[in-house]
């Protein structure tokens, strides 16, 4: 809970790593300058400019050690080597908060893949915390500007987001999870862009109960699963990243709220990310 005093300093900070205002749809179709996106997050967390890029520069530096620390092992730079991506490709991201994370999967992958000085592809994350598979089909619009030649697309956690405290209600039945996959798939395919499914990753409910106690927004863990289950059925070619982390120590793979996955989570996820992408 935010205090009457405003947000902590964690709270700052966990809010701006899954925030990017430029990213939210009427700000991305009517764009505002940079200055401005700096100061509507310092208003919204009652603090000053300085202190939100302040933040956002130490999460970038933590992404560029991370991305150094992977690219120090020979089997990872191999399979960065072995992606399917050309210097003329534009990789697009599309997913909810686990892949908007300032510290998260892609924006590893973008750090790695773009050492000084090398002809790399255009990496452009479109992750906007909170979205389901509806939420992205209203959106496509953005990604289609985008002009990607090849799609990432992780979603579904929280089309089983569940709103109320009695009675609760999920984002969006598996019907219509799979009629939206199945209708963004299609829409992709008709902008010519390669595209990878992921599955969301795995979930952990004695920790969802314990930080969403009492909460009107809260997780199944056996939903989110359910999800997995709809995705391969949607897309078996795709990567099944539920299966890989089903199994993964669930004290380093995920934060507190036993949804997000914590930065141990995240490079775990690109190691899984680049070896199926490698595969291809």
């Amino acid at each position: 809970m935010t205090s009457t005093h405003g947000p902590t300093d964690d709270e700052r900070r966990n809010f701006v790593r899954y925030t990017h205002t430029r990213n939210w749809p009427m700000l991305r179709r009517f764009p505002v300058t940079d200055d401005l996106h700096d100061d509507l997050l310092a208003q919204m967390l009652r603090c000053s400019v300085p202190a939100v890029r302040s933040i956002v520069d130490t999460f970038a530096a933590q992404v560029r050690e991370t991305a150094a620390e992977m690219l120090a092992d020979a089997a990872f730079r191999d399979l960065l080597r072995a992606l399917p991506f050309r210097p003329e490709d534009r990789v697009v991201a599309i997913g909810d908060s686990i892949t908007a994370d300032r510290i998260g999967w892609f924006e590893i992958l973008s750090a790695a893949v773009t050492p000084a000085g090398a002809e790399a592809p255009t990496m452009i994350n479109l992750g906007v915390s909170g979205n389901t598979t509806a939420d992205v089909i209203e959106r496509f619009d953005l990604l289609e500007a985008g002009r990607p030649t090849r799609v990432l697309l992780m979603l579904g956690t929280n089309d089983v987001r569940v709103h109320g405290r009695a009675a609760g209600h999920r984002m969006a039945t598996g019907p219509e999870t799979e009629r939206n996959l199945r209708v963004l798939l299609d829409l992709i395919t008709g902008l010519g862009a390669a595209t990878t499914v992921i599955t969301p990753p795995a979930a952990d409910q004695r920790r969802i109960d314990d930080f969403f106690a009492g909460d009107p927004v809260w997780w199944r863990a056996s939903d989110i699963a359910e999800v997995a289950e709809i995705v391969r059925k949607v897309d078996p070619a795709g990567l099944d990243l539920h299966a890989a982390t089903r199994g993964a120590d669930v004290g380093s793979f995920l934060e507190a709220d036993g949804v997000h996955p914590a930065p141990a989570g995240q490079r775990l996820i690109l190691t899984h990310v680049v070896s199926h992408l490698a595969a291809e």
